[in-house]
């Protein structure tokens, strides 16, 4: 019997305020420095899908639940509890102040005026699991569920009496009403009524065009089109920026509403609309086997069976991201498209690994959605959204992450034209973003960071070419790779003091992991010099002012418990991540320690709870301390790999490779792709 893996899911896991263990030991001294939510949304979706849709009350920061901005510091309200306002699509899990907030298309019933649609309201009777959503509007008893599949989603609208109203708003755009930042105005819009149960839209959304289509079942009578909350008699309707728009319908006591929404064209949402085979129990039943079977490709086992929700919740919202649009750019013309790389500075560490690792379809259109980026706008992404602004889109976060996760695709034989990426990789490097300047004048650019950024990339870049035979390219890349010692104080072994460390202080980022390990050590007076400066800094010792590990709620150094590999402290790696497990994730909504960020912090959890963690950038695997009792595999390329744990305790005293003894606890990426066994023997005090 195939094991339901969607029974372990908690689709609401990190959807509201954090509500962790109280921390002990070393992580009591941790401090959290972003907004305390996990800001995931429970909307019903698919992996990799391109459509999500739940309850929409306007909150912080997906659309759902009752809390208002916050990125630091306590959390402020929006209401007392959660409100429902209708069902939204296109919700942003697990992100915080990306300023591009969609929940487009609100689906609403309402009883009385119109405007009474947009009102929040209580509901009551939530439930949800992998593909599904459901709850009932408290103010005319409507049981709103709502399902999807690869190109639309399917509404189920039943109401308590023979006879209900449906409202669709076209408009929203964001967030509750806040000035402007969280709630942006639509553009100009043409909508059209296509017989009785049909209404096709064109609105201007976030600098884009968005083509929505809707077909109704059950509909008495014609659709009526509405601007500003007022119905008006006409067919077809074209407006300028600034005004309320969207659609309304009576309905007998069941409607079901089939949506489909394009950023290409008003055809292919026409065409996703009709064209839906299922019928809604079909596509709920249909949705949760697909994320019973993408769930099944790490099957593990715990001793704790807690932590079955933990692991599978952590690993459903790891997967929700980036949404597979591809034939849909809007960017460029080309077949390869992938969406909602919403924030790469924490998908590349963890989350993308994790894809290039066990998911066959995506990775090569992650890649080669990288490249056509990069060959139409003359930059690689930093972020990806469906955003008209795109061209003028920069980060203070980060550089050159794009580079990092091409080469952690190349380590684990994703498919993809390596010659083609290899030259774009040097034209975004030396040509469109100057960075011979750099290899002159390091000491002109404003963040140390953006060093460390830019020469590990450049190493891993260099690491792709040299594998290709290009001494000449690898060469070039390993001149400014060699640049990173350049920016740190041979005194403290730290960084230097800079302009700018974003989300941190210079000791968050001098704990990157760094393509030069052993010169870093020796920065730092050697392996006891770097494991001192650890201690520090994870709270082992007295920490100094401006010294803090943000604990996992923060992407900025979820990667440097692994730095104690490098100074032969294996006991402390162990203790630190333990510490994370036990303390920064638990059960239930508040059981995120901050941003999911795009299901960087969920795959930091599951990679963590796995007892392997990948550097980005190099063909290293670092072993950690194991949270399952074994876990299978199943590789992208059609092999499989298994961890077993043996023993109890947190502290690894051996590692075997399929029967090879491990000297140092880590191996190759691409020795994790060709298959096998790594068994961790395991004791209750360090070795």
């Amino acid at each position: 019997m195939k094991t339901d893996y969607c029974k372990y899911v908690n689709v609401f896991q990190g959807t509201g305020e954090i509500d962790l263990p109280e921390p002990r030991g070393v992580a009591a001294r941790w401090k959290l420095i972003k907004g305390l939510c996990g800001s995931n949304t429970p909307a019903a979706a698919l992996p990799f899908g391109r459509i999500n849709a739940g309850c929409y009350s306007g909150g912080y920061s997906a659309g759902y639940g009752h809390l208002m901005y916050n990125t630091h510091g306590p959390i402020k309200k929006l209401y007392d509890k959660d409100k429902f306002k209708g069902i939204s699509h296109l919700q942003n899990d697990g992100t915080g102040d990306i300023d591009t907030f969609y929940n487009y298309a609100v689906i609403s019933p309402y009883a009385g005026d119109l405007s009474e649609s947009a009102e929040a309201r209580d509901f009551t009777d939530e439930s949800a699991q992998p593909g599904y959503y459901a709850c009932r509007d408290a103010s005319t008893g409507a049981l709103c569920e709502v399902t999807v599949t690869r190109r639309a989603a399917l509404h189920r609208i039943t109401f308590p009496k023979d006879t209900g109203c449906i409202s669709i708003d076209f408009s929203n755009d964001g967030l509750y009403e806040d000035g402007g930042h969280l709630h942006s105005p639509a553009g100009s819009a043409r909508l059209a009524l296509i017989g009785d149960d049909e209404c096709a839209v064109c609105a201007r959304l976030h600098g884009i065009d968005i083509y929505f289509c809707v077909s109704v079942k059950g509909a008495r009578g014609s659709m009526r089109l509405w601007r500003d909350h007022a119905e008006i008699d006409e067919r077809e309707l074209t407006l300028d920026a600034g005004h309320t728009f969207g659609v309304t319908f009576s309905c007998a006591r069941i409607a079901e509403i089939t949506l489909a929404l394009s950023p290409k064209s008003e055809y292919v949402a026409l065409r996703d609309a009709r064209g839906n085979a299922f019928s809604f129990d079909k596509a709920r039943r249909a949705a949760y086997d697909e994320w019973n079977q993408t769930l099944s490709r790490l099957a593990c086992e715990f001793d704790d069976p807690r932590d079955y929700e933990i692991f599978y919740s952590n690993l459903y919202h790891s997967l929700l991201k980036p949404c597979d649009f591809s034939g849909e750019s809007f960017l460029y013309e080309g077949e390869d498209f992938v969406s909602e790389l919403a924030t790469i500075w924490d998908q590349y560490k963890t989350q993308l690994p994790l894809v290039y690792m066990l998911y066959p379809e995506m990775p090569h259109r992650i890649v080669n959605t990288f490249l056509n980026i990069c060959e139409a706008t003359h930059k690689m992404p930093h972020t990806l959204m469906l955003y008209g602004e795109y061209a003028g889109v920069s980060t203070g976060q980060a550089r050159m992450l794009a580079e990092f996760s091409i080469a952690d695709a190349y380590l684990r034989g994703v498919d993809f034209d390596v010659e083609r990426a290899l030259r774009l990789m040097e034209a975004d490097t030396f040509e469109y973003n100057h960075f011979d300047e750099l290899a002159a004048q390091p000491e002109n650019v404003r963040s140390k960071a953006f060093i460390i950024d830019i020469t590990d990339a450049c190493a891993a870049c260099a690491l792709v070419a040299r594998s290709r035979g290009d001494t000449r390219l690898a060469e070039r890349f390993e001149k400014v790779a060699s640049l990173w010692s350049g920016v740190f104080d041979r005194e403290t072994g730290l960084l230097q003091d800079g302009e700018r460390f974003y989300e941190g202080s210079k000791w968050n980022y001098s704990f990157r992991l760094m393509h030069d390990m052993e010169g870093r050590a020796a920065l730092a007076g050697g392996k006891e010099g770097l494991a001192h400066l650890a201690d520090v800094f994870f709270g082992f010792t007295q920490a100094e002012s401006g010294c803090d590990f943000e604990g996992f709620n923060n992407e900025t150094d979820m990667e440097a418990p692994y730095v104690y590999h490098f100074a032969d402290r294996h006991d402390r790696l162990s203790e630190v991540i333990d510490a994370g497990l036990t303390y920064m994730f638990t059960t239930g909504r508040g059981g995120v320690p901050g941003n999911n960020d795009s299901g960087g912090l969920c795959s930091l959890y599951v990679w963590n709870a796995l007892g392997i963690f990948p550097v980005s950038g190099q063909d290293l695997m670092i072993i950690g301390s194991p949270r399952i009792k074994s876990a299978c595999f199943s590789l992208s390329n059609g092999k499989t790999f298994t961890v077993r744990r043996y023993g109890s305790g947190i502290y690894v005293h051996d590692a075997y490779l399929n029967g090879r003894r491990l000297g140092s606890l880590c191996f190759g990426a691409r020795e994790m792709m060709a298959g096998g066994t790594l068994e961790l023997h395991m004791g209750d005090a360090p070795k």
